[in-house]
């Protein structure tokens, strides 16, 4: 009989998940850039993770581990799904709005046109952040007020994930009364759904080359994304191994961050506004700005500051949840602008896969770092560099000539769409003479 620990199963899960994630935004990505397969996809993967997460109430013992374990690995796969179909739709909605279309009938120039693009892009994703972060933070409260009430910690989880899916299917009310679909092109009728996206993806990298500034940038997430996730993880450990918070105090902080990035990300908003800087700008500042965290935490070795108090972890957390929050939803924009017009789906499916594909590095490296030199705080030196390397490629990118590339990638492929429909057409056509002689 092999025998797996409990807590290997659950890395175990998480590898599996992450793993039938990239298959899934792989297979399903394109799929939604066609046809009214765009608010489907994502309403659809929406309610099946709800119903996934309600499901945890039917695990009713231990020895039903297997079914928690499915569980886990169908929700996380639904959820991550329409993320990516949601984060679609800011490119896509910004190109169609009114403030965008005014200027195009108003004659703008081409520089106008992607000035407002952008504007509207920065205040979508912002909202997205403004109204989704404290959505989660406020069933987060309600699961944790329960948890901690309830004597029976297992079904007081159940509980929560039972809640939080209803909630989860409550909130999705609103877009299926008031989301508009917007329609991309029809899917060619001799193409099989199975694998058309992996079609278009495989297409998609081998024509890296036209797309090169998407590719830098893909490279540059690739490694802060990791950045991101592993200086969460490392800062909690360290807060809890070497500052010595207490569970409580962990729960706050963990929700201070959030809360932080919520204003973190609209203010910087407001500052790009007045200032009237680009999106690339702004990335470049908030991510060198995010480089000080670790370079504090680093201090430690010097000086008598640098995460030596319990209280140096409060202003860690209001720091980098503010900048966490601003920096990813720039990305987010200065992405959007890269992509190839009707391309939404498949290149920030693309974009997640890129993210989920590091996030298995920087704990295995931390890790390393911190049983080789028995000193947890050596970790930040791979945090400041995994920071630090990103803002040095982003500052390569020519958004100029990356939007270029997209609309002439965009054009090539609507001519190779419409030669197949019509050549399609035609064959048909063709068909019919034949049945009728």
């Amino acid at each position: 009989m092999w025998y797996v620990d409990s807590t290997s199963y659950s890395f175990y899960i998480i590898a599996v998940s992450v793993l039938a994630q990239c298959l899934v935004y792989i297979g399903c990505g394109s799929l939604a850039d066609f046809g009214n397969n765009r608010k489907k996809m994502l309403l659809g993967f929406a309610y099946a993770g709800a119903f996934f997460t309600i499901g945890y109430i039917l695990v009713l013992n231990p020895n039903m581990y297997w079914l928690a374990g499915l569980l886990a690995i169908l929700s996380n796969v639904c959820f991550g799904a329409s993320s990516v179909f949601f984060l679609a739709c800011i490119p896509s909605y910004a190109h169609v709005h009114p403030d965008v279309l005014q200027v195009k009938r108003d004659g703008g120039t081409e520089k106008e046109i992607h000035d407002i693009e952008e504007k509207i892009s920065n205040q979508l994703s912002v909202m997205t952040l403004f109204w989704g972060i404290p959505s989660g933070i406020f069933i987060l409260a309600i699961c944790s007020v329960i948890t901690i009430f309830m004597e029976d910690k297992m079904l007081s989880l159940k509980i929560g994930c039972v809640i939080s899916g209803i909630w989860c299917i409550a909130l999705l009310t609103f877009p299926v009364l008031w989301m508009k679909n917007r329609s991309g092109f029809p899917l060619p009728k001799n193409q099989s759904y199975f694998t058309l996206s992996f079609k278009r993806v495989g297409r998609t990298i081998k024509s890296a080359r036209e797309l090169i500034e998407i590719v830098k940038y893909l490279i540059a997430w690739f490694i802060l994304s990791d950045g991101f996730g592993t200086v969460r993880t490392v800062g909690t450990i360290f807060a809890k191994k070497v500052l010595k918070l207490s569970q409580i105090e962990l729960l706050l902080v963990s929700i201070t961050v959030p809360l932080s990035a919520v204003f973190g990300a609209y203010g910087f908003l407001r500052i790009q506004r007045y200032f009237n800087l680009s999106t690339k700008k702004m990335v470049i500042i908030t991510t060198s700005l995010l480089c000080l965290a670790p370079a504090y935490a680093l201090c430690g070795f010097i000086a008598p500051f640098g995460f030596k108090h319990p209280w140096e972890i409060w202003l860690f957390a209001v720091y980098y949840g503010g900048l966490l929050g601003a920096t990813q939803s720039f990305c987010t924009v200065l992405f959007s602008s890269l992509i190839p017009k009707g391309h939404e789906n498949e290149f920030f499916s693309l974009n997640q896969i890129t993210d989920k594909g590091s996030s298995w590095l920087g704990p295995l490296i931390t890790g390393i770092i911190s049983d080789v030199t028995h000193d947890l705080r050596n970790s930040f030196w791979y945090l400041f560099f995994s920071i630090l390397i990103p803002v040095l490629i982003i500052l390569t990118v020519n958004v100029d000539k990356g939007r270029k590339d997209a609309e002439l990638f965009a054009e090539n492929e609507k001519i190779l769409l419409e030669n197949q429909i019509n050549n399609q057409d035609y064959n048909e056509n063709e068909e019919e003479k034949e049945k009728i002689v």
